[in-house]
């Protein structure tokens, strides 16, 4: 069973009226995965929601994709996990944003599957990263 952890452009992307990572997100956890957010994450697609045309339907399907992606608090162990990333990415000349740190440390610390379309965690090898934005 695998962990697989939301960035913002994938549960962006599972909201859709038509979505193929929520079909994903479904077929994977009839098959016993397990799916996560980080509170960062829906407060950036919070935004999104607001400023969206469809955001009544956007809000209930949501509500249908929450039902299956567990909120993952943040730990004390993740915000060190936070500083070292920080650093090592500093250190290297290479910057990500707040809420991609956040992510990169959950993912990390909790050996889960990134999913993002986001390119940037590239510059942290030891995470685990699929797109499923793509047929």
């Amino acid at each position: 069973m695998a962990f697989y952890l939301l960035d913002t452009n994938h549960l962006g992307e599972a909201i859709g009226r038509v979505s193929l990572v929520r079909d994903r997100i479904q077929q994977k956890r009839r098959h016993g995965h397990r799916f996560v957010v980080c509170p960062h994450v829906l407060c950036e697609l919070e935004a999104g929601i607001q400023d969206s045309e469809h955001e009544a339907e956007m809000r209930r399907q949501l509500r249908l994709v929450r039902a299956i992606a567990r909120l993952w608090p943040i730990d004390e162990q993740a915000t060190r996990d936070y500083g070292s990333i920080f650093l090592e990415l500093t250190r290297r000349g290479r910057q990500l944003s707040q809420t991609d740190i956040v992510l990169a440390a959950l993912a990390r610390r909790h050996r889960m599957i990134l999913l993002t379309t986001d390119r940037d965690f590239e510059a942290l090898p030891d995470l685990q990263l699929e797109d499923w934005t793509l047929p």
